[in-house]
């Protein structure tokens, strides 16, 4: 009989510039189920010393103002890093300069303890973390001239009718999860369905899948 393992933890960093902020995020995360604090950093030149990158990690960043400067130079040190961002707003003109700087999504101040953890599970599996109207809006936008990464009219290999159902349902920003039961499949067989998808457009995230959809008419109506 084949027992499936439950998959692991995600790791969670903690960036913010105060030691109270950064120690009450730990606190009260550290008991969430599916997450394990990795550390707490004080300097960004510190992250490449905290990473395992056999681990799904999510770095979660308290900032007072976003900087997608920032933004960028961690996720040059961390690429498959899951960098989650809070904002006080779901604002498209903040959102997107963070998403084209690299961030897996932004989260907004107002939301609930479990919509977090729920959030840093996501960005540490590479998901976009973003209510599923602004994910749309924010591709949408993005599609229209703000680029992330190359813009490619055809994949490398043809896709399978499966995998355009799974990339239709990544461009309306469902999470794994959602798209799992939409179309009746198990979580990890979307990973690998995404795996691929990622391999035949030679993209590297899922914003940069997603808004490829977005551009070749896959994705949300531009």
């Amino acid at each position: 009989m084949n027992v499936q393992s439950d998959p692991p933890s995600t790791r969670l960093l903690i960036y913010a510039l105060a030691t109270l902020q950064r120690e009450a995020w730990r606190a009260l995360l550290s008991n969430q189920p599916g997450i394990t604090i990795g550390g707490v950093l004080t300097d960004p030149e510190h992250l490449a010393a905290l990473l395992q990158p056999d681990l799904p990690t999510t770095l979660l960043i308290d900032l007072p103002k976003a900087q997608p400067d920032l933004i960028r130079s961690l996720k040059d040190i961390g690429p498959n890093l899951g960098l989650l961002i809070f904002v006080q707003s779901y604002d498209l003109s903040e959102i997107i300069p963070l998403l084209t700087a690299g961030a897996a999504g932004c989260i907004s101040r107002d939301e609930s303890v479990g919509d977090l953890a729920r959030a840093i599970i996501a960005a540490g599996r590479g998901e976009i973390v973003l209510p599923p109207a602004m994910a749309m809006r924010a591709l949408t936008a993005l599609a229209r001239g703000e680029p992330i990464g190359p813009a490619r009219s055809a994949p490398i290999e043809p896709l399978t009718e499966r995998e355009v159902e799974v990339l239709r349902l990544l461009a309306q920003g469902l999470t794994n999860k959602d798209i799992a039961q939409t179309l009746i499949l198990s979580v990890r067989t979307i990973d690998a369905h995404l795996r691929s998808i990622f391999a035949k457009l030679n993209v590297r995230s899922r914003t940069e899948a997603a808004l490829w959809a977005a551009r070749n008419g896959y994705g949300p109506e531009k």
